[in-house]
């Protein structure tokens, strides 16, 4: 019990909302939230069906992960993807094999140093900032093009939203704006017109492992939702069938620049320049819910076969840390 408690650490319901206290994002607990929360408890249910299975065939497991300082919930995809591996999560950092650090949060606010004493290879450890401001930064390095804009000397649509991840909170506005008008805390951004068909916008998602973009969740939203989580259909290509060789090499840079080791970044392809511009990066990503079951576990061994293969290719030479190093 005291595990799963973990994995609710942070959240809290107030009336018809859920907050999240990592984040700070605010989800509010309506027909589509309902629906999402039936697919995670089928997904949890499969997971613990193929647990006992495991329990039976006595099938060793390939190594060791733990996580810190948080404990990810089965609704991530980290949860699931290990387990499909056949990684098994630990709690004794010492005695893992690999480490992740697990923060949901846009910022990291831990001393991610302290696990470089184990001797293992830690995941995710400099990806310290996926702010949409550093993303935008970033990008700009390696595509050589700008997503970020001046609201005060642009003109025409834009995009502001908050710098913070999670929040889905993207409005498009006018600019150029007034001063005062310009909102703390908030990135402004170009419009990418990713409405091919006029009548919806699409989005990319890529699951990225080690190095691997392992694939591509295609996704069209309603206009007049463009920002949310609400998707009218899913497809899961692989990142070959929708980007170039070019494009999947910059992808791979970008990743590496951030200091990506597992997560999704958002990708949206501009359907008047014909360029991709990448929007969000998730180091603590979920799975897209709307998806079936079926095609929703296929999709994570997809992921879990990337994530394997780049485990296999890291040292794993452990050492003794020190007693006295705290987190």
């Amino acid at each position: 019990m005291s595990s799963l408690r973990k994995y609710f650490e942070g959240i809290r319901i107030k009336g018809r909302q859920v907050h999240v206290g990592t984040t700070g994002a605010v989800i509010t607990v309506d027909a589509a939230f309902l629906k999402g929360l039936v697919s995670v408890l089928k997904i949890f249910g499969y997971f613990k069906l193929r647990q006992l299975k495991q329990i039976f065939s006595q099938k060793p497991a390939s190594a060791t992960i733990a996580f810190h300082p948080q404990n990810p919930g089965p609704w991530f995809n980290i949860w699931q993807v290990t387990r499909l591996g056949g990684v098994k999560t630990v709690t004794d950092l010492a005695k893992a094999d690999y480490i992740f650090a697990f923060e949901d949060s846009t910022q990291t606010k831990f001393d991610t140093s302290y696990l470089s004493s184990f001797g293992v290879p830690v995941l995710n450890m400099n990806a310290y900032d996926i702010s949409k401001e550093h993303v935008a930064d970033v990008f700009e390095d390696v595509f050589g093009y700008n997503l970020r804009i001046d609201p005060l000397k642009h003109n025409g649509l834009a995009i502001q939203k908050s710098d913070a991840n999670g929040t889905h909170d993207g409005m498009v506005i006018t600019c150029p704006i007034d001063p005062s008008e310009v909102t703390a805390g908030q990135s402004y951004q170009r419009l990418v017109d990713s409405t091919f068909n006029g009548e919806t916008s699409e989005d990319l998602r890529v699951a990225y492992a080690l190095g691997t973009l392992a694939l591509v969740y295609h996704k069209q939203k309603p206009l007049d939702d463009r920002f949310g989580t609400h998707y009218l259909s899913v497809d899961v290509p692989m990142a070959e069938d929708v980007f170039s060789a070019q494009e999947i090499t910059l992808i791979t840079t970008f990743c590496q620049k951030m200091h990506l080791d597992f997560g999704s970044i958002d990708v949206m392809r501009d359907k008047h320049d014909g360029r991709i511009y990448i929007v969000d990066v998730n180091k603590t990503c979920m799975p897209v819910l709307c998806l079936s079951l079926k095609t929703q576990i296929n999709s994570q061994k997809k992921i879990a076969k990337a994530l394997s293969a780049g485990l296999s290719q890291l040292p794993t030479h452990k050492k003794s840390p020190d007693p006295k190093t705290k987190a």
